[in-house]
């Protein structure tokens, strides 16, 4: 291993990504609810992800938020958060924090500007639940483990907002003969075309140092979420959106867990590294022990915390 001077931002993950899943629902509740909590938890240990679940919209404090690296709302349904409670999301998601959104997370909050920028675009109806054809647009770890055409029984999204509006990049789209529209908007709206069901924002407009979003509209129905292929979506675009960087569990930002070293995989812009490897505990401050002087005596803990700083690379 060389080590060399950069100032780029690096991935590195220090800790396990803990996040935030809140399911409240005031209008509408799916039935799936359950069954998305069990596959989200059952499956978190594979991918190194520590889940939360809550109802409780006092977790959106300050205080509690900064202990996350990312919130997911999963099939919420209107105002589940309070003035207050917004802002201290807003704050979080300027200081890093990372927004995943699953199927009627687009349903709520309709007033809150920075959950529409974190989201992309709002729900407007949909026809009845129905097979139909989803389409692969984009290679992205979303989409990877996706065939390029997908039929299955799913409710198909319309929206009052165009997400590309919000710098989002649209993954899947749907085939519009595939199915029939027999519902009707509640206003007119246009969202563009392809038509949007699922999509990322690199870099959302609400300012700070904001971290990645992912947003699916697709998991109504309780079959889904046991579903491998759909469970493979999930977790690709969630852990697409936790390597950003930008959270204390990659080595950066003031929001996340960092409270034990998991593994560290380098990355410089978003290229993963050649190599990755297990470490020991460091405390928030340091290595748990001093490494000898020189750059080839780091370790590859002491290594990774100052290349978090944008100090060094690994090669």
């Amino acid at each position: 291993m060389r080590l060399k001077p950069i100032f780029a931002l690096m991935s590195l993950a220090l800790a396990i990504p803990r996040v935030l899943v809140y399911t409240r629902t005031l209008g509408y509740r799916h039935d799936s609810i359950p069954t998305a909590i069990a596959t989200l938890s059952s499956n978190g240990p594979t991918h190194s992800i520590e889940f939360e679940f809550t109802e409780d919209p006092t977790q959106f404090a300050d205080e509690n938020l900064s202990r996350f690296d990312g919130i997911m709302f999963v099939s919420t349904s209107e105002e589940v958060l309070n003035g207050p409670q917004q802002d201290a999301m807003a704050r979080y998601l300027r200081s890093g924090g990372v927004y995943v959104g699953v199927h009627s997370a687009s349903a709520c909050l309709y007033n809150d500007t920075v959950y529409l920028q974190a989201v992309g675009a709002y729900f407007d109806y949909h026809p009845s639940l129905q097979p139909a054809t989803f389409i692969r647009l984009t290679s992205h770890p979303a989409t990877s483990p996706l065939p390029d055409r997908w039929t299955f029984t799913e409710e198909v999204y319309y929206w009052r907002q165009d997400p590309r509006n919000q710098s989002a990049t649209i993954l899947l789209t749907v085939e519009e003969g595939s199915y029939i529209n027999d519902a009707a908007s509640t206003g007119n709206y246009t969202f563009g075309s392809p038509h949007p069901i699922a999509w990322f924002i690199e870099n959302p407009q609400y300012g700070g140092k904001v971290g990645r979003s992912f947003y699916t509209s697709l998991g109504h129905t309780n079959e889904t979420w046991n579903d491998g292929i759909f469970i493979a979506h999930v977790f690709g675009g969630l852990k697409w959106a936790l390597d950003g960087a930008t959270t204390r569990a990659y080595g950066a930002g003031v929001v996340g867990n960092n409270d034990t070293v998991a593994n560290v995989s380098g990355s410089v812009s978003g290229t993963s590294a050649a190599a990755s490897t297990s470490a020991s505990p460091v405390s928030p401050s340091g290595p748990a022990s001093q490494p000898s002087s020189g750059a080839q005596g780091l370790s590859v803990a002491s290594a990774a915390i100052a290349a978090a700083a944008g100090l060094l690379t690994i090669l």
